[in-house]
């Protein structure tokens, strides 16, 4: 699955969202998941259900990675939220994404294969 357009579409959009939405989704998120990040020296915090890892939410970026069976119900948590991109993905682990070099590379840390990666690669990647 191609992710370049939402890529795109993330960075060029919410100026605010790093200053200010991030912190009102975490807490939003915060009353219905586990929310882990280290918010001095991390870009994404980790989306928590049961011990699970379902997701992840960019510092920098109005977007969030998480698995379909999770995704309406956090559409739902967040529905104030209008600018957040969703990537839904099956599994976190799932190696079956790719993004365009220019764009990644403009805006993110460096990824050994752009061709084929996880969600969860994605956050290795970019975490500090």
């Amino acid at each position: 699955m191609n992710i370049t357009e939402t890529l795109r579409k993330v960075v060029h959009s919410n100026n605010y969202w790093k200053h200010s939405d991030f912190l009102s989704v975490m807490e939003t998120l915060s009353s219905h998941y586990d929310i882990d990040i280290e918010i001095d020296s991390e870009k994404i915090a980790v989306i928590v259900l049961e011990n699970k890892t379902i997701g992840y939410t960019c510092l920098n970026y109005p977007m969030i990675f998480i698995e379909n069976k999770y995704a309406s119900q956090v559409r739902n948590v967040l529905h104030t939220f209008n600018d957040v991109e969703y990537i839904i993905v099956d599994m976190i682990s799932h190696q079956y994404l790719s993004v365009d070099s220019d764009i990644y590379n403009s805006y993110f840390d460096y990824m050994e294969n752009l061709n084929a990666f996880s969600a969860e690669d994605f956050y290795f990647y970019n975490v500090t």
